[in-house]
């Protein structure tokens, strides 16, 4: 049923695309300035358990790191770039490679590029730094060749024609670099709990809840007497329908919680640029300087902070938040996906 199944996905879809399209190898990894370790992976392995080798060797087990760094390859085949291009783009296709770094329990993501336009055949170089302040538990990683232009097409054919679909994936690889019972250390908690009967959370059918009552460790709690959605969103796998709807609510639910730590955190700002806590640190140095297309971090720290603090520019302070939340979580993205496993229904 399986392989019924994905062969008719593959017939479907309204453009070329090809999931083992680009090879994917990771080979060694780095903690904080050490030196390489080879991974030495067996063939078809796509998790790697990192947790034992970065924790400490005190009784806490707390994770003794700042920083893995993770090193590969990436190889785009020939027949990958003559399956997914139209013949007149194929000797300088007009597409980036890069990997996607997911943490589902923290509900970061952030993505690495290899290899900006034009993207070749041939093999990249990998280097992928994962730091601990942003991640917990599993940390997923997986390459995709995304179009960088949009074409007009006079007649309709098998390839792609807008800018940022993406026409080919690779491997999806598992890196586990601390485990769920050890000592927390994300920069938000998270827990699913039954909202009926914790009087600390809200009445009514919310989905989830941000509780700041320790405001240096924020907790998202998730609703579980929704028992469905939360059975959706403990599924580990990369593709099928349940996969891609845990993926759409779990982008419903980072675009809420990121908005309240953001506007959270920038209020938080004293009058000398500075924030008390370190997820408030994390959160601005991964937004501000976005908001205000600058380097300077500091600089945008306190421009957001004054623009919050003023009645006069928080309406289109909020507007550029929705615009650089909308980039960085790519909502459209996996509601095509699940649209996609619609059709074989």
């Amino acid at each position: 049923m399986t392989r019924h199944s994905q062969r008719y996905r593959t017939t479907t879809l309204p453009f070329s695309y090809r999931e083992t399209g680009v090879d994917f190898e990771l080979d060694s990894f780095a903690v904080d300035d050490g030196n390489q370790t080879p991974l030495e992976l067996k063939p078809t392995q796509t998790e790697i358990d990192l947790a034992s080798t970065v924790s400490s060797s005190d009784s806490s087990d707390e994770p003794n790191w700042n920083t893995i760094t993770l090193h590969g390859k990436l190889r785009l085949p020939e027949e990958t770039v003559q399956a997914v291009f139209p013949q007149d783009e194929r000797a300088q296709p007009p597409a980036k490679l890069y990997v996607t770094i997911r943490c589902h329990e923290t509900i970061y993501r952030d993505r690495v590029v290899i290899s900006e336009a034009p993207t070749t055949p041939g093999e990249y170089d990998v280097v992928i730094e994962v730091p601990k302040s942003t991640v917990r538990g599993t940390v997923e990683l997986r390459p995709y060749l995304v179009r960088t232009e949009s074409r007009q097409e006079e007649e309709p054919n098998d390839y792609a024609d807008q800018q940022n679909f993406r026409v080919a994936s690779g491997p999806l690889y598992y890196v586990v670099v601390d485990r769920p019972d050890g000592e927390e250390h994300a920069a938000i908690d998270g827990e699913r709990v039954r909202f009926s009967r914790n009087a600390h959370l809200p009445d009514g059918n919310k989905l989830y809840y941000l509780d700041f009552r320790n405001e240096s460790r924020p907790k998202l709690w998730i609703n579980s007497d929704h028992p469905r959605i939360a059975e959706v969103l403990q599924n580990r796998g990369s593709v099928g329908a349940e996969a891609r709807m845990r993926d759409v609510i779990l982008d419903q639910v980072s675009y809420g919680v990121w908005v309240q730590l953001l506007v959270r955190a920038g209020s938080a700002v004293d009058v000398e640029g500075d924030v008390e806590h370190e997820w408030q640190e994390m959160v601005l140095q991964t937004f501000a300087p976005n908001l205000y297309d600058t380097n300077d971090a500091s600089e945008a720290t306190r421009r957001l902070k004054d623009e919050l603090s003023d009645p006069q520019t928080l309406p289109y302070v909020v507007q550029r938040i929705d615009s650089e939340l909308q980039e960085y979580i790519n909502p459209r993205e996996q509601l095509i996906h699940l649209m996609e496993e619609g059709l074989q229904i």
